[in-house]
C-alpha cells in the first residue's frame, strides 16, 4: 500500500512518516500543490494513493483547498482516495468543516500518539 504524508512540519512530517513507514510505502509533500503533483503523477503511473495524510495549515495551498482538488480528482477517476485530515486545528469547527464541507475521511488532532493513527488505520481497514 502507498500513502502520501502532506505537511510543511519538517518534524511532524518525518514523525507520521516513521510511523507508517513500517507498514506502507510512504512519499511526503510540504504543502498542497506539492502534494496534487504527486497525486496526479501517482495516477498516470497506474499507481494512486492509498490513503493520504493532509494537515490543514499550510502556505501555498492549504490542506482544505488540498482536498477539496482531491475530491476532484477522485470524481474524474471513479474513485475515491482516503484522505485523513492529521492538524493542530482542533476547535469544532475546524473538525466540521473538514468533515462536511472537505469530505474527509477521518480526523487526527495534532499532537497525536502512534496509537491514535493505528487505530484510524485499523477503522479504515488499512492495517
Amino acid at each position: 500500500m502507498r500513502c502520501l504524508v502532506v505537511d510543511d512540519d519538517d518534524i511532524g512530517r518525518r514523525m507520521l512518516t516513521s510511523f507508517l513507514a513500517e507498514c506502507y510505502a510512504c512519499d511526503q509533500a510540504v504543502n498542497g500543490q506539492a502534494a496534487l503533483e504527486l497525486v496526479d503523477q501517482a495516477w498516470s503511473d497506474g499507481n494512486p494513493y492509498d490513503f493520504i495524510c493532509l494537515d490543514i495549515v499550510m502556505p501555498v495551498m492549504d490542506g482544505s483547498a488540498t482536498l477539496r482538488q482531491i475530491r476532484e480528482r477522485d470524481q474524474k477517476q471513479g474513485s475515491r482516495t482516503k484522505v485523513f485530515m492529521i492538524s493542530a486545528c482542533s476547535t469544532p469547527q475546524d473538525i466540521e468543516d473538514a468533515f462536511f464541507e472537505g469530505d474527509c475521511d477521518d480526523y487526527l488532532v495534532k499532537p497525536f500518539r502512534q496509537e491514535a493513527v493505528t487505530h484510524m488505520l485499523i477503522r479504515h481497514k488499512l492495517s
